[in-house]
């Protein structure tokens, strides 16, 4: 049992400034996929809209010309998520031109074949290749997994 206790950071003080990292440049990144987690949304302008997402957290590899002149790790996890297209029963819906993100993730890994069982677990520890690009957020570029393919 471990004596860790989270409210305790609730009075660290610090006299560190905390900075902002350089984004990663647009372009194409190997990454792997870690746990995915699902959760439920509800509109935030149309609260009558809810769903459910996959949140995908991916560990993107930055290579070494990047880390010596961006200052960074070797690896950064960027968080995709996948918003769900279900039927009026609740299941997700697999007709045609639905699920078009889900679609492109499972091609990207090779799990797109008809017949061939799929669920969202399977999709932890796989590689793939990622597209990141910008959008502007608060005056300043943040990454966006924009999109996906076999790595």
């Amino acid at each position: 049992m471990s004596q860790f206790d989270p409210q305790a950071f609730l009075d660290v003080s610090m006299e560190e400034a905390l900075e902002k990292r350089e984004v990663l440049p647009v372009g194409d990144y190997t990454a792997i996929i870690g746990e995915v987690s699902a959760r439920a949304w509800t509109g935030k302008k149309d609260p009558t809209k809810s769903g459910i997402a996959w949140d995908l957290p991916l560990t993107i590899d930055i290579p070494a010309e990047l880390q010596a002149s961006l200052g960074l790790a070797s690896t950064l996890t960027l968080k995709d998520s996948i918003m769900l297209d279900l039927t009026d029963g609740g299941t997700i819906d697999t007709s045609k031109g639905k699920n078009g993100r889900l679609r492109m993730y499972r091609e990207a890994l090779d799990m797109n074949k008809p017949g061939e069982g799929f669920s969202a677990r399977r999709m932890q520890g796989q590689v793939l290749t990622v597209k990141i690009g910008h959008e502007i957020y608060q005056d300043a570029p943040v990454e966006r997994i924009t999109g996906v393919a076999k790595a």
